[in-house]
């Protein structure tokens, strides 16, 4: 149910100057709920943003920064949305549900990696401090 890792990168490859402030070995993984054994992984590298298929051994085991986990219906809609609209797709389905989004690195962490701009485009906003 996972796109293709071609058609996965060409819909990158769209939207470049989300990609562009990464910093090599970035990397954002896409995972079926329904069968989490392989991820999609757009990466960046040497070479620039790479997307391939990777083993899934669970999220800390991932090697990714981020790791959005989508359900079928969302799967679907990323599908349809491959040559158009991807981040708004994205956007729509963390803000339904059918895809949550595991951020494995401190706020901190992910803005040094080039992150601003790409959790922005989804929507993810970090909350402050409760006081």
């Amino acid at each position: 149910m996972l796109p293709a890792p071609t058609a996965w990168r060409a819909a990158a490859q769209r939207h470049a100057g989300l990609f562009a402030p990464l910093a090599p070995g970035a990397r954002i993984a896409l995972v079926a709920r329904s069968a989490p054994q392989t991820m999609l992984l757009w990466e960046t590298g040497a070479e620039g943003l790479a997307a391939r298929c990777a083993p899934f051994a669970g999220y800390g085991a991932s090697g990714a920064d981020l790791v959005f986990a989508a359900d079928d219906e969302a799967l679907a809609a990323l599908a349809r949305a491959l040559d158009g609209a991807l981040f708004e797709a994205l956007r729509a389905c963390i803000r339904n549900g059918s895809i949550i989004c595991y951020v494995l690195h401190r706020r901190a962490e992910l803005e040094e990696r080039g992150f601003d701009e790409l959790l922005e485009a989804i929507g993810y906003a970090f909350m402050g401090a409760c006081r």
